[in-house]
């Protein structure tokens, strides 16, 4: 095998070359890489430089790339090239997609069938850069043509005498995805529940005793809805804002600013201002979004019922008419981040009366009775439920509208400080999610320092006098309370990643992060959360990403870029305690301006909006003549310049300067 013999020689020879600080391939030179993953020595391409010192690779045998450090690259000999590449880039003849792009069911369809598979390959066309190929597999009889499964399917359209369509320029979303939704309507239902049943719960958002939601423990739903957010994130990521028009009940993709993802929702109301006001289905939050903050959800989204289910405790009312926030607190504190034992009670088409129960401490605790015996509620002789209809929940029964009150053990529970628009700070990056959620922490000092000193006390004093909480788990994004490892003492946190005995933190006033066992964080009370965190939300402005699966690929060069390094933020907007940025960072090359970067590699492109552009042209105007008058005096300066240069003995150069300043 000429490719086995191909790895055994450039193993053998980048074994002897010493490493080398100074090679700095160009962008499209041939390489030998050394993989992450496995540590052997390959064939690769330089993409794009990712920093000073890193890469973006192709592996020119195979087909994947990745980010390295130019210590993993040395260079190539010729007799390491002779062998072509083998990883030939294709695109499918014959087809283009039917609704304008290839949507994640197609993708699916096509890996099951040609995916660890012997495949014909024919060869149609060449293209600029790819082989138009036609493909089938004739391990079974019928034989299957590829193109033609895709068209059976729906997911694609005979494309006759036309080459098909590139993938990087693939047309994007189009009036038929509305038609085609209209023409078979969506269903969708609830995950059912019977009265009587016993389930483990948590409890994902919480607005009072008599309005919250759980998430129900059983099978690997959790890991199921995990699944199918990272697929509709790709989804979304690579379709561009269509005319897709909200109606009142109806299901979609929406944006949720607060961690700069994508989940289905519902169109609870559309608002005079036009925008929409929208229920995460699978979490329980409200919250209102923008037009271009919404998507058409393809039905394989919904096959998995919406987890998100609306519970209220039972046997228990308010003690005047509305929940205390003593009340809300305390019922905070008993429920956060820990898994609970619900038994169904009643079932209505608001929801769900439970009863909740705490096995995690040495005995069972009745949620309802802590709150009955701390006079915080009470207690009532019949179900509290508006409506008495017994029966399993599906299809649209929990379409109810949240009361607005304050959640609590969410992410809209905290907020940081808000920067001015317009404003340019120097801060230093901490932490990036993605593209439209990475925190950071401006250079200049807090206005609130002394009153940071007093909340490190008062933390100091809460903490210690809670009772372990070994059964608290809190999930990413919540704020908590976590022990430094430093000095030992309590500050303030987010939440950015779990597992099953670790947290990793984030100091939500000074900028720390580090991996914590569960047993140095806390439940956080609300008191606490009332001084702003000094961190700041960020959103690169006006960037989207062209293609959902190089959305690592994206973070990891933002991370190679700025991650951990003091850059310079100018505030253009402020929409929900999210900082929409522009970022930009100087190298010895000069200042880079961090989105740009990313559209100059192709990953992703500016979305101005056509207020922000029509903002543009208005300051252009207004700015054109006077930018008019500068340019024509910069323009005399360089002749005068470039005449004193090419004329330093002339003993006439003042009568010619002065002509040209006349002129």
């Amino acid at each position: 095998d000429k490719l086995a013999e191909l790895q055994a020689s450039l193993s053998e020879y980048c074994g002897q070359v010493s490493p080398r600080s100074d090679f700095y391939p160009t962008i499209g030179d041939i390489c030998c890489a050394q993989f992450s993953e496995d540590d052997q020595w390959y064939r690769a391409s330089v993409l794009a430089y990712a920093s000073e010192q890193s890469v973006l690779v192709g592996y020119v045998d195979y087909g994947n790339f990745e980010i390295l450090s130019l210590t993993r690259l040395c260079p190539i000999t010729p007799k390491l090239l002779e062998l072509p590449m083998q990883a030939i880039k294709c695109v499918l003849a014959g087809v283009k997609p039917s609704l304008g792009i290839w949507t994640p069911e197609a993708i699916s369809l096509m890996k099951k069938i040609v995916q660890n598979k012997m495949i014909t390959v024919k060869v149609a066309d060449k293209l600029e850069n790819s082989s138009l190929v036609e493909l089938v597999d004739e391990s079974v009889t019928p034989h299957v043509s590829i193109a033609q499964a895709l068209r059976d399917a729906g997911f694609a359209v005979r494309e006759a005498g036309v080459l098909a369509e590139k993938p990087s320029v693939a047309k994007e979303a189009s009036v038929a995805l509305g038609i085609e939704a209209k023409l078979n309507p969506l269903e969708w239902t609830w995950v059912e529940m019977v009265v009587d049943q016993t389930v483990d719960v948590v409890v994902c958002m919480m607005y009072s005793p008599g309005e919250f939601y759980c998430h129900v423990l059983q099978e690997d739903a959790l890991k199921k809805l995990d699944d199918l957010n990272k697929s509709l994130a790709e989804y979304c990521q690579q379709k561009v804002p269509s005319d897709f028009k909200a109606e009142v009940g109806q299901p979609c993709c929406a944006f949720f600013a607060g961690d700069g993802n994508w989940y289905r929702a519902l169109v609870k109301e559309i608002l005079p201002d036009e925008n929409i006001k929208v229920h995460f289905v699978d979490y329980g939050n409200m919250e209102e979004v923008t037009a271009d903050e919404l998507r058409m959800i393809p039905s394989n989204f919904l096959k998995l019922p919406f987890q998100g289910i609306r519970c209220w405790l039972v046997d228990i009312q308010p003690r005047n008419k509305h929940w205390t926030e003593e009340a809300i607190a305390r019922f905070q504190t008993c429920i956060a981040g820990i898994k609970l034992q619900a038994r169904v009670v009643e079932i209505t088409g608001q929801g769900v009366g439970i009863e909740l129960t705490d096995l995690s401490t040495t005995y069972p605790r009745i949620i309802s009775d802590v709150l009955i015996d701390e006079h915080l509620v009470l207690k009532t002789s019949s179900p509290c439920g508006d409506l008495t209809n017994n029966r399993a929940i599906s299809k649209c029964d929990l379409q109810v509208d949240i009361l607005g009150l304050q959640a609590i053990s969410s992410p809209e529970q905290w907020r940081t400080i808000e920067l001015p628009v317009n404003k340019t700070v120097q801060a230093t990056i901490l932490e990036i999610i993605n593209p439209h959620l990475f925190y950071a922490l401006p250079n200049e000092m807090p206005e609130d320092q002394e009153r940071l000193c007093i909340l490190t006390a008062e933390l100091l004093e809460y903490c210690n006098t809670q009772k372990s909480r070994v059964s608290y788990r809190p999930k990413i994004g919540d704020a908590c309370c976590a022990k430094y490892t430093s000095d030992d003492f309590w500050y303030r946190a987010i939440v950015l990643g779990t597992s099953d005995a670790d947290v990793k933190v984030l100091y939500a006033d000074y900028g720390n992060t580090e991996t914590l066992p569960l047993s140095r964080v806390q439940p956080i009370s609300s008191s606490h959360l009332e001084l702003p965190f000094q961190i700041i939300k960020c959103s690169l402005e006006g960037l989207m990403e062209l293609n959902g699966s190089c959305s690592q690929l994206v973070v990891e060069l933002l991370k190679n870029l700025i991650l951990n390094q003091s850059v310079m933020l100018s505030v253009k907007g402020v929409i929900k305690n999210l900082h929409t940025v522009s970022v930009e960072k100087c190298s010895e090359n000069g200042t880079i301006n961090v989105a740009e970067k990313l559209v100059t590699y192709g990953l992703a492109k500016n979305i101005t909006s056509k207020k922000q552009s029509a903002l543009s042209t208005e300051k252009t105007c207004r700015m054109n003549c006077c930018c008019t008058e500068l340019q024509k005096q910069v323009e005399k300066h360089e002749q005068i310049l470039l005449f004193l240069l090419n004329n330093p003995t002339n003993q006439n150069k003042f009568i010619e300067m002065k002509k040209l300043l006349k002129s």
